[in-house]
């Protein structure tokens, strides 16, 4: 499998979005929830806060994020799939989440609102080939302190060839594929804002990364 295209992307998980939260199974048991939750954490959220969610899924993240903005907050999320939208909607429906708004929108081209408080990203942005632009455009419209939350795979170079294969195999399900080696979010948002935290997850095959537009710089990591 090689780079999706906007069409194979959105094909890809319109169809898989009934099933999606199912196949994530394997990742909660090696402790992705509780990175999350961590992530979250680390993005200083407050009462009353607007949180920007790209392609957020079926919206894995929201009810970590309500528990922080509470109902005078809002989160706004984006996706490239409907389908994935749609359980997304069904979610916020039936938890009485009247206070999250979906957006239909490619987040390579969707305008960012203005002076929001937090946007994150979680096993996304190092499957869109225009993340480095988008990352950008982020640090324009977050407020001055506002943060930057990311989560995902990334290619574990120091694993041994055999295990890297195994793994993609493993992820394919999800469009992944060593096309994305090169993808490296985590050093766009390092161009771009002030590292507050790195950290290597599942020993080199994800991380997450927290961003500020503040003087908390911490040593950026390589990420190998």
């Amino acid at each position: 499998m090689s780079i999706l295209d906007k069409m194979e992307a959105r094909a890809l998980y319109d169809n898989i979005a009934t099933r999606y939260d199912r196949l994530l199974f394997g990742f909660r048991l090696v402790g992705i929830g509780r990175e999350r939750e961590a992530l979250i954490n680390e993005l200083g959220l407050k009462t009353g806060n607007t949180v920007i969610d790209l392609c957020c899924g079926t919206g894995k993240n929201f009810e970590s994020i309500l528990k922080v903005i509470g109902a005078s907050g809002s989160i706004i999320g984006v996706d490239l799939s409907r389908g994935m939208l749609s359980k997304a909607r069904r979610k916020a429906e039936r938890a009485g989440w009247s206070n999250v708004e979906l957006i239909e929108a490619d987040v390579e081209a969707w305008d960012i609102p203005s002076d929001v408080d937090a946007v994150v990203s979680t096993f996304s942005l190092e499957m869109v080939p225009q993340y480095a632009q988008v990352i950008e455009r982020t640090s324009a419209a977050l407020r001055p302190g506002g943060r930057l939350g990311l989560l995902g795979l990334k290619y574990p170079n120091r694993w041994p060839k055999w295990l890297i294969t195994a793994g993609i195999w493993l992820t394919q399900r999800f469009g992944a594929s060593a096309d994305y080696a090169d993808f490296k979010p985590w050093e766009a948002a390092a161009e771009h804002f002030d590292i507050i935290s790195f950290r290597q997850l599942l020993a080199g095959a994800a991380y997450r990364c927290v961003a500020a537009q503040t003087s908390e710089k911490v040593r950026m990591p390589d990420g190998s």
